[in-house]
């Protein structure tokens, strides 16, 4: 802190009035310069600072004798968003700034459709007689935040952030929350199209009875019977490119009942950044948790850290919890992670479309083309991923684009399955891919070049 902008807090009236009520204007400057000039953490400073204001907020609203409390991020980060649906009609009021000269900051968030605008200062939410305050700031190009909030007790605290939860639960849309970034945002759970996912008979069945009838009233009937904590893992593994991410949409949006977290975790998460996401998951049961490349998770955090908080987790309120990881190499997973019940239950791999699925890709994608040139295409494309199935058409389409044609024909097919296989097999030795395609920037020089020699 600099010299400046302690001489600053020390002339700041409100700082004086609110730390030194009780007592005069010489003892309460005397406690802000022993604040300022002792190495007390500037965590407890600003926390001590906030919670000063929002004493004297209530105060003087006649409710100083509320005891204030520390949100977890997840209990009411969104209730400005439910206002409606819990009774209350509150709006956003100001809280002085944390500095004379300052002004609060409000930050906007995006969703799929539409920006929100995150406010700060003070929400009133009478019928349930809580305060909540909210502090947003910049910190190294990420934007953190506080919330507190003030109550006659912690059971007034509890009864909104369970009615908070009900109502997240029957959103009319169901959503991704995603978590473990630098912020927070919000994701549509969107059904997936029949032909964007395609299965063997063997993983259909096992993805219906594993995963999606997880959360069947039977299935938790079974699990208060034997008296074991309602709890499942499953870890999807295979090649990249063979549907996981697909998979998971699909899973999301067939189990809308159930919140639904999906962890991407930022390069500065860490494991307390995992505890509350393990927080959040338990408290908001039944929920998903989607663990989005689970190598990526274990270089982040001990995974020590990580199978502690799977053994410790307990579903709230007998509700079941669904974890959901992927990885495209298992072998290289501590053996701890899935030699366990209770972690990974069910080990699912998601391989490379058989003869059977990309029969099926293909006709679905290329109704113009006879049975014949299908199963050309089928047999020209073994050991080719979906991801590859899917450059191929995508190839085939700008192959014709760039002869001037508006479809595709059985050449353009052909040569882009050639060159798909000729990428895979460069990938797989090491080396960078080779593009050389006839369109783009390359097609315009390349057409330059040809007038220049001929004109």
């Amino acid at each position: 802190m600099s010299y400046e902008t302690s001489q600053s807090l020390l002339e700041d009236r409100p700082i004086l009035e609110m730390i030194g009520a009780g007592g005069d204007g010489d003892e309460a400057r005397r406690d802000i310069k022993t604040v300022l000039t002792t190495s007390l953490p500037a965590s407890l400073v600003f926390t001590e600072r906030a919670v000063a204001i929002l004493r004297a907020a209530i105060s003087a609203r006649g409710c100083g004798a509320y005891r204030i409390f520390h949100c977890v991020y997840f209990d009411l980060h969104d209730v400005d968003d439910h206002l409606a649906a819990l009774g209350e009609t509150a709006r956003w009021e100001p809280l002085p700034a944390g500095l004379p000269t300052g002004e609060a900051l409000c930050t906007l968030t995006f969703s799929d459709s539409h920006a929100k605008l995150c406010e700060h200062g003070l929400l009133h939410l009478a019928g349930h007689e809580v305060f909540i305050a909210r502090w947003l700031w910049c910190d190294r190009g990420e934007v953190r935040s506080l919330i507190l909030s003030a109550a006659p007790s912690a059971a007034h605290y509890e009864r909104l952030r369970k009615r908070v939860l009900e109502v997240r639960h029957k959103q009319d849309k169901p959503i991704w929350q995603l978590v473990g970034s630098s912020y927070d945002r919000k994701m549509s759970r969107a059904p997936v199209e029949a032909a964007e996912l395609i299965l063997s008979d063997e993983i259909r069945a096992r993805i219906d009875s594993e995963v999606i009838q997880f959360f069947a009233a039977e299935v938790g009937a079974m699990y208060r019977r034997l008296r074991v904590p309602y709890r499942r893992g499953v870890l999807l593994h295979g090649p990249p490119g063979n549907g996981k991410t697909t998979l998971i949409r699909f899973i999301g949006a067939a189990l809308s009942s159930a919140a639904a977290f999906l962890l991407r975790p930022s390069a500065k998460f860490d494991n307390d950044d995992l505890q509350d996401v393990i927080d959040q998951w338990s408290e908001s049961a039944p929920a998903v948790l989607v663990i989005e490349d689970l190598d990526w998770l274990l270089h982040r955090v001990n995974v020590s850290t990580f199978l502690n908080l799977l053994d410790g987790v307990e579903p709230r309120g007998g509700a079941g919890l669904l974890m959901v990881a992927t990885t495209n190499n298992p072998e290289k997973l501590d053996p701890a992670i899935n030699n366990r019940p209770g972690r990974f239950d069910a080990v699912i791999e998601i391989p490379v479309p058989d003869v059977a699925q990309r029969r099926v890709f293909f006709a679905a994608h290329l109704p113009e083309f006879d049975r014949e040139m299908i199963e050309m295409m089928v047999r020209e494309s073994e050991r080719l991923s979906f991801a590859h199935l899917q450059e191929i058409l995508r190839l085939s389409g700008l192959l014709a684009i760039a002869a001037g044609r508006t479809d595709r024909c059985a050449e353009d097919l052909r040569a882009a399955v050639r060159t798909v296989h000729e990428r895979s097999t460069e990938a797989a030795a090491g080396f960078p891919p080779k593009i050389d395609f006839p369109f783009g920037l390359g097609a315009l020089h390349q057409h330059r070049r040809q007038s220049a020699k001929h004109g």
